[in-house]
């Protein structure tokens, strides 16, 4: 039988939970077909002896939010055996945003993850207002692995809100139907979930606490009903707890 790719005399660890083993693992038509002992051709081999074999590994807390719009290369993930990375976490990224609050959020992520707001001022284009069509513009660019992204809720909070959103006060019940609404669109059109942060020690690039800081309880339970429908992951991270939760997930899927 021939291959298309065959990789042969790798430690393979399968992640089923079993002890590593010496084998090889074919490829054909982009799938794994055989894994062991495999004879046959193929067009391409891969002498992987004294490496391991694995599968690729889902980063699932980055933010590369922007990244992803502006270059091909997720890295350093790309560089470590990550194949999929998954970014809008802490509620911050790029979506959706109207053309008035760019400086909000880009001062926003500058704040919570250290990014210099020079490099997303010049490499962001913001040819997108909606969470579907930043998806659109995500789905445009081809990269070295595949992405998949929450919906923000800091984002999401100024979205609806305006300034309202940005200074924390409290949302009113239309603001609580509009999140709700945005939140079952965004899940419709391919986001695994929703994301969220209450820590204290999350700031904006100029040291005010971040939008969703404080957020009212009747708030995330808006949210999460909106994306009830698809019952996706959700992360959410508070100021009493110091670690992210999540729900496992059933239905949902992000695109690439």
């Amino acid at each position: 039988m021939t291959f298309d790719l065959l990789i042969k005399g790798g430690t393979i660890v399968d992640g089923l939970g079993g002890e590593p083993y010496v084998g090889d693992v074919a490829v054909s038509d982009g799938m794994i077909v055989a894994v062991g002992t495999v004879r046959g051709d193929a067009a391409s081999e891969i002498d992987a002896t004294g490496l391991l074999v694995t599968p690729g590994f889902v980063d699932l807390h980055t933010h590369y939010d922007g990244q992803a719009i502006w270059s091909d290369r997720m890295t350093p993930s790309s560089h470590h055996g990550v194949t999929t990375a998954v970014m809008g976490n802490c509620g911050v990224g790029f979506a959706p945003c109207r053309a008035a609050d760019h400086d909000v959020l880009v001062d926003l992520m500058a704040g919570v993850e250290d990014i210099p707001g020079v490099v997303m001022v010049d490499g962001l284009p913001w040819d997108w207002e909606t969470f579907p069509e930043f998806m659109d513009a995500l789905s445009a660019r081809q990269r070295d692995i595949d992405v998949a992204a929450y919906l923000p809720h800091s984002p999401l909070r100024v979205y609806v809100m305006g300034q309202r959103g940005a200074n924390r006060e409290p949302a009113t019940p239309e603001d609580l139907a509009r999140m709700r609404a945005l939140a079952k669109e965004a899940i419709e059109t391919g986001a695994i979930g929703f994301a969220s942060s209450r820590f204290a020690f999350h700031k904006t690039g100029g040291g005010e606490l971040i939008p969703t800081y404080g957020a009212a309880q009747d708030e995330i339970a808006a949210i999460a009903a909106g994306v009830a429908d698809s019952r996706p992951l959700s992360s959410v991270g508070s100021e009493n707890e110091k670690r992210e939760t999540d729900r496992r997930p059933t239905g949902g899927t992000g695109r690439q």
